[in-house]
């Protein structure tokens, strides 16, 4: 199971701000709370513990302890992606021999040699301001379901990728 972490909105139901990144969010398919501040005094009181200056800064959206207070979109999406990694697609680069997971601009990825109609998954690589977040959990199990849908049997080399394999019910007896 992914690990999403909670997605707040808080904002009210007559601003037309808070209207639209409910329609932003809504578009990502995430779940995520709407906390109307002038209807319940819990969620104000929640929003005002976030702002040392304790005022109702709204609308204010947090991605787990991540709080951005009136973003762009875009930006919106940066954090979406940065702290949500099954949100990011892995790519095939059949020409370099990788599987290639960019977030915001920074590039994991997976290097693999192809043998026999086997694909022997080597190394993996996530950058390091990345690591922690569960970015790599993502880029292998994604790596798995892609070669797969491709046609290929995996082999796991790299220790990384064979320990994430083996606890997935899912890949444990797909590894070669």
């Amino acid at each position: 199971m992914i690990n999403i972490p909670e997605i707040k909105l808080y904002g009210t139901d007559g601003c037309h701000k808070t209207h639209y990144y409910q329609l932003v969010l809504n578009e990502t398919g995430l779940p995520y709370l709407f906390l109307d501040v002038e209807k319940d005094t819990n969620h104000a009181e929640e929003l005002r513990g976030l702002y040392e200056n304790r005022k109702l800064n709204f609308p204010t959206i947090t991605i787990g302890t991540k709080k951005l207070r009136n973003p762009y979109k875009e930006e919106l999406y940066k954090w979406l992606y940065k702290l949500i990694p099954s949100m990011t697609k892995i790519a095939h680069n059949k020409i370099d021999k990788k599987f290639r997971f960019t977030i915001n601009g920074e590039e994991a990825w997976i290097d693999y040699v192809l043998k026999e109609g086997k694909m022997y998954l080597v190394h993996s690589e996530v950058p390091y301001d990345l690591r922690g977040r569960g970015i790599g959990k993502e880029m292998v199990l994604q790596t798995f379901e892609k070669l797969t849908e491709e046609g290929y049997e995996a082999v796991a080399v790299c220790s990384y990728i064979k320990a994430i394999a083996i606890r997935s019910e899912q890949w444990k007896t797909s590894i070669g």
